[in-house]
Formats: C-alpha cells, structure tokens, sequence
C-alpha cells in the first residue's frame, strides 16, 4: 500500500469510525434504552454542558479511532471501519472483526477505554448518561435545539 493510500484509508477510517462511534454513543453511555424526550426543553447549562461533552468526548474518539485504525492496519484486514460495526454495547470478543484474537483483544481494550471515557467525560459535565442521551436524540429531531447546541460549542 502506498502512503497515498495509507493516508486515504486513514481519512476514511477516521470519518466512518467517528460516525459509528459517536452517533451510538447515547447507546454507550447507559445499560439500557433510554427513550428520547423530543419534546423536552433543555436549560442553557445543560446545552452548554452537553456540548462541552461532546467537544471533549471527540478528542477520546479521535485517539480511539486512531488506535482503532493501527489495529486493523496492522491485522492486514481489509476491514473498513464501515464494515466493522463497534459500539460499547457490543464489546464481547466475538462481537469484533474477524482479525486475529490478539488483534480483537486490542480492539476491544481500545473500544472498553472509550466508552469508559465518554461516560465519565459527559458525567464530569454535570450530565447524567440519560441526559446526554436525550440531548443527543432530541438534538437530531430539533432544529432549534442544534442550533443552540452549535452555538454552545463555537463559543466554547
């Protein structure tokens, strides 16, 4: 593989393992199904503490991934990160690509320490698991909530 390619594939794998990632995170952060409150209105403090959350929960995915990438990389998988679906909900070994067992026990040490991180990083923002999880979901049906949510995070 050449660096172009090895450096594609990097971009590649980073925007597919961001978006598998980030997007179950409201799944990561609690033992169950939180069902979304799309209706609910959210205070200024807890929009300003859900975004910071989330701009310091993406510096955990952007390492996460990074170390993600080297272990699929150094498997020699052909695996994208798009085909290989991580959650915290799934962190069985047999839940993993299919790459060796060494290179799943790494993978999923690197997946256990995110989802870890993430749940602490939201609770050191004064959110509960199920307040993050509603922001995330109400946010995706809410327009005006995303705005307020971009807003929090520029002026961060």
């Amino acid at each position: 593989m050449t660096l172009t390619q090895s450096y594609l594939r990097r971009i590649w794998l980073a925007f597919a393992f961001g978006a598998l990632t980030l997007t179950p995170l409201s799944l990561l952060l609690t033992d169950r199904y939180v069902l979304p409150a799309y209706a609910q209105a959210y205070s200024d403090d807890e929009v300003t503490n859900y975004a910071r959350a989330v701009v310091n929960i993406e510096a955990e995915r952007l390492e996460a991934y990074a170390l993600a990438s080297d272990i699929l990389t150094s498997a020699d998988s052909d695996l994208s990160i798009i085909e290989t679906p991580l959650s915290c909900t799934s962190t069985r070994l047999a839940d993993m690509p299919d790459i060796s067992r060494e290179g799943r026990v790494d993978l999923r040490a690197v997946l256990v320490a995110f989802c870890n991180n993430a749940s602490q990083v939201a609770e050191e923002n004064d959110l509960t698991p199920r307040v993050f999880n509603e922001i995330l979901a109400a946010h995706r049906e809410d327009p005006a909530l995303l705005e307020r949510i971009q807003t929090a995070i520029s002026a961060l």
